[in-house]
């Protein structure tokens, strides 16, 4: 009994065997597998080739950080968008009405203005100081 299953099971590969060479002598059917396999086997190696200048790219950028060579460019104008994004959202959902918003909006600008001309006068006025108390170096000219 062991025998016959053993034989059945044996019988089955040798048609399935049979029936795959007769399949592959084939040549238009031969033809469709190889370019089927060149074309996988293609967009596979692009696939690497873009994962691999993906993580040349990553580890460039990671050793121009762990270096101090920031993307400063980069960095600021990203910085510079999320700003415009997030006052642009604010504006939209703020609870006050457009006048309202556009008056609390001028007065944050004059604000800021403000600030940064105390603070370039501060600057200036440290540089004057810090230009005033240098020696002199004993040329004249």
């Amino acid at each position: 009994m062991r025998r016959n299953a053993y034989t059945k099971r044996a019988m089955d590969w040798y048609r399935l065997a049979a029936k795959v060479g007769l399949v592959l002598t084939d040549p238009k059917l031969r033809a469709d597998i190889n370019d089927e396999v060149h074309s996988r086997a293609s967009r596979t190696a692009e696939r690497i080739s873009d994962s691999y200048d993906e993580a040349v790219d990553r580890l460039d950028s990671a050793r121009d950080a762990l270096r101090g060579r920031d993307r400063f460019p980069s960095s600021t104008v990203g910085f510079l968008i999320g700003i415009g994004v997030g006052a642009g959202l604010g504006i939209l959902f703020a609870p006050a009405s457009g006048a309202d918003t556009r008056d609390a909006i001028r007065e944050k600008a004059a604000e800021m203005k403000d600030r940064v001309v105390d603070s370039a006068a501060e600057g200036a006025d440290s540089v004057r100081h810090s230009v005033r108390s240098m020696r002199s170096t004993g040329t004249e000219g």
